[in-house]
């Protein structure tokens, strides 16, 4: 039996509920790599050293790992997505610290699979447009709407997790433009109007 630390019983009906009734687990797998995906866009979008692209990828995981703790979301769907989420972590032999290290070696996996940050930027535009269809086809526009703007605060927690273009750590800017640019790519990819 897996234990959620901050979901209860309630919770976990409505985790099962919204999967079952809307979704096949193709799909659902889908969206559950949805924050993966709005994060490396967010890492790829400026061409840094390795030390500021590390740096990212170590906030990124802490941002995501606080993310599963959180326990004021009201939307059910992104409740469910966490709530999945922190079965799959539950089921690693790893924690705390070690996970963290395993996940952060996980998306420098994923990084280096690209050619070129434009490469990576065009699978994440393809995968939020599959999203975006996905939540169209199964669920009210609201909730769809709740997601993406979960997904833009992610994404913008992980943007500002940096300052980008200073030189020795001085000057630079919180968002760079091309993370300014790729959040609004993740933005309009995630379109919810029919």
């Amino acid at each position: 039996m897996l234990i959620f630390s901050s979901c209860s019983l309630a919770s976990i009906g409505v985790v099962v509920m919204i999967k079952q009734q809307y979704f096949s687990d193709t799909e659902w797998a889908t969206l559950l790599q949805t924050p993966k995906q709005a994060i490396l866009m967010i890492i790829l979008a400026d061409k840094t050293d390795a030390v500021s692209l590390l740096k990212e990828m170590q906030a990124a995981v802490q941002i995501m790992a606080t993310e599963l703790q959180r326990v004021d979301i009201s939307s059910d769907l992104v409740k469910s997505v966490i709530a999945s989420l922190k079965e799959i972590a539950a089921q690693e032999t790893l924690q705390g610290e070690q996970l963290l290290l395993k996940q952060q070696f996980e998306l420098l996996g994923m990084v280096q699979t690209f050619n070129t940050a434009a490469d990576a930027e065009k699978q994440a535009i393809a995968h939020f447009n599959q999203v975006s269809s996905i939540l169209m086809s199964k669920v009210p526009v609201v909730q769809a709407e709740e997601f993406k703007q979960w997904l833009l605060a992610i994404a913008g927690q992980v943007a500002k997790a940096v300052k980008e273009e200073g030189r020795f750590g001085i000057g630079g800017e919180r968002v760079s433009r091309q993370e300014s640019g790729a959040l609004s790519s993740i933005d309009k990819a995630l379109h919810f109007k029919p």
